[in-house]
């Protein structure tokens, strides 16, 4: 379990989300797993400028929001050669079945939908985990 807590204290998650009331959220999720370090934005376009600036491990990124929607974001990243291996998990209030089936084409590495429990995207961000340290 250490091992696993030193690898959690050390990635870099991108929390993309268009209200800041949910960033806050997930971020404090975020915190209470052991994430040190996470950045946020407000929207697809905000998210794609940090992670050509900084390098990520996970992101974490809501559907609807203005600008760059979270699949319009996901499509960008799994199309970019320096970024298409980031896990991305699409945490989103979007639950209709030709949108997870669009997720799923465009390449989401998993799928929560809101409201969730901290416990489950705990569970989530922990999977992800290690995916993240296999590749």
């Amino acid at each position: 379990m250490e091992q696993a807590e030193a690898i959690i204290s050390t990635i870099n998650v991108l929390v993309v989300d268009d209200m800041e009331s949910m960033r806050g959220m997930v971020n404090g999720c975020l915190r209470e797993l052991g994430v040190e370090k996470s950045a946020m934005a407000n929207n697809g376009e905000a998210a794609w400028k940090l992670l050509t600036n900084k390098k990520f491990d996970l992101v974490i990124c809501d559907w609807d929001m203005p600008e760059v929607t979270g699949l319009d974001l996901l499509k960008r990243i799994r199309q970019s050669e320096k970024h298409n291996h980031l896990p991305f998990l699409m945490l989103t209030a979007t639950t209709k079945k030709e949108q997870v089936v669009s997720a799923i084409e465009a390449g989401v590495t998993d799928y929560l939908t809101k409201p969730f429990q901290p416990k489950e995207l705990a569970y989530r961000v922990v999977k992800l985990l290690h995916k993240i340290k296999r590749d």
